[in-house]
């Protein structure tokens, strides 16, 4: 869960904290590129942008989540998932080294395509994982990842912490760390039994 929907929370709350501060930004950029300031206006629309990224990487994780889980099972789905966190970490961490806004608006299309994938394929992993007993329990743990991801962005984005004029890059960043743990972890895990017996034909080792 720490790497699944746990993102999709924590990237949901941690875009609120430093959101006057990266318009700043783009405004900043924008003078030191063209000579002129943006109007409030366009700062909002460019604004808009960046946080409409992030559901629109959403839909398109959910798109290929099914065939993603199909192809490569649904650990190693899970564990590829990752990959998308640590391009947008990069792009977000560096943005204002860089100079360019227009690395955050990709970072939040990485992010959610992340989420849509991890949204979709670990409550089919741990349904499919669970023993019998155990099942409806730990598929409601995706619930609980989730709002555990609301709160820590709420905290880690508070002034004292991330959310500073100073330290908003590493705090959009910072998503990077729970995908570390998962690709820490999960490859101790097993894969599916359904997944093994269903599509790829394997008896025994879904035995």
């Amino acid at each position: 869960g720490i790497g699944g929907t746990f993102q999709y929370g924590y990237n949901i709350s941690i875009i609120n904290a430093p959101a006057s501060y990266i318009q700043m930004f783009m405004n900043t950029t924008w003078v030191e590129r063209m000579g002129v300031p943006l109007e409030s206006n366009v700062i909002l629309l460019l604004w808009s942008f960046t946080v409409s990224a992030y559901p629109l990487g959403g839909l398109t994780g959910a798109v290929v989540a099914g065939p993603m889980a199909i192809m490569l099972g649904r650990k190693m789905s899970l564990l590829v998932n990752n990959v998308f966190v640590i391009i947008a970490a990069t792009l977000s961490g560096f943005s204002r080294m860089a100079k360019s806004f227009e690395m955050i608006m990709l970072s939040r299309f990485f992010t959610g395509v992340n989420a849509g994938v991890s949204m979709n394929i670990q409550p089919m992993y741990l349904a499919e994982s669970a023993p019998k007993k155990l099942r409806g329990a730990v598929a409601l743990t995706s619930a609980s990842f989730t709002a555990l991801g609301l709160v820590l962005g709420q905290v880690v984005g508070l002034r004292e912490l991330l959310g500073g004029e100073e330290s908003w890059p590493l705090l959009l960043a910072s998503n990077v760390v729970p995908a570390l743990i998962q690709l820490s972890a999960l490859p101790w895990f097993p894969e599916s039994p359904r997944y093994l017996l269903i599509d790829r034909g394997d008896k025994e080792s879904c035995i």
